[in-house]
């Protein structure tokens, strides 16, 4: 499989960028799930934005969990992406037939939560409202009101080409370049939607060096320790709401259909994980 993540530093290292193309994978993850043109547009973003977190995992038991809760109750999508380059999306039933505007989606009580580590460094989760006008600016706001870093993420899709960028300016930046790198970046997009994967970096980013590539893919590699991960991101009075009934949770992978149940014996774990974090 070809290499379809790029990491690349400007010349002047003081930004560093990620590109992906997830055309060829989008055809064999729960896209096809999708009920309407709205929640394949929502689905095609938010799984390209995930693909491009991808880059900050260093070590293959590193993880990153990614959980949207939007509005009303139900209509909420995890994303699981590991160190192998995995990357699985699953939206609920709900916001799978959705066919409104992003607008009716977020607002007052919605949240985006990420969770980064592995099991054997720790899990750590960030949470931010969902206010902003897409779901690029959700994630790239979490990123500047949890991590308190500068992250632009940018996606394209047309003409069947489906392609990201994540622009992080390193500290210390010299913000006169940072205009000059997004200013080149949205003035290019017509070249980086049908431009020959492998000319990409050279062609729209003359001015940046590539560091390291990467496979992204959806071939399934589920197994109830990532969707535990995924339970990490939930928010602990939801748990402690199933754990109060006795009700088990069951979540189904994406790719391949396997079903998970999660006894509350299993949420218990998980809430002790989450408020021993919370209070270290």
């Amino acid at each position: 499989m070809k290499k379809n993540l790029v990491k690349l530093l400007t010349k002047d290292k003081e930004i560093r960028l990620f590109i992906v193309d997830a055309t060829n994978i989008l055809e064999r993850s729960n896209l096809r799930d999708m009920k309407t043109d709205f929640a394949r547009q929502l689905y095609t973003n938010i799984f390209i934005d995930c693909c491009l977190l991808r880059g900050f995992l260093t070590e293959i038991d590193q993880r990153i969990n990614v959980s949207i809760r939007f509005k009303p109750a139900g209509y909420t999508a995890y994303c699981d992406v590991n160190g192998r380059g995995n990357v699985n999306c699953i939206f609920s039933s709900r916001l799978a037939s959705f066919n409104g505007d992003f607008a009716d989606l977020v607002g007052e009580g919605t949240s985006l939560s990420i969770t980064r580590g592995s099991w054997t460094g720790g899990m750590f989760t960030g949470t931010v409202e969902l206010k902003s006008a897409s779901i690029d600016s959700c994630f790239s706001y979490f990123y500047f009101k949890s991590e308190q870093t500068k992250t632009i993420f940018r996606t394209w899709i047309e003409n069947g080409i489906a392609r990201g960028c994540l622009i992080q300016p390193l500290p210390f930046y010299n913000i006169d370049n940072l205009k000059f790198v997004m200013d080149g970046i949205d003035s290019a997009k017509k070249y980086i939607v049908t431009e020959q994967w492998a000319e990409l970096p050279l062609k729209v980013f003359p001015y940046a060096t590539v560091v390291d590539e990467y496979i992204v893919q959806s071939e399934c590699n589920c197994s109830k320790e990532m969707f535990f991960g995924i339970l990490m991101s939930v928010e602990t009075d939801e748990l402690k709401k199933s754990i109060k009934v006795g009700k088990n949770e069951e979540l189904e992978c994406g790719i391949c259909g396997k079903r998970y149940i999660f006894r509350t014996n299993d949420l218990e774990i998980i809430v002790k994980m989450k408020e021993s974090e919370q209070n270290g």
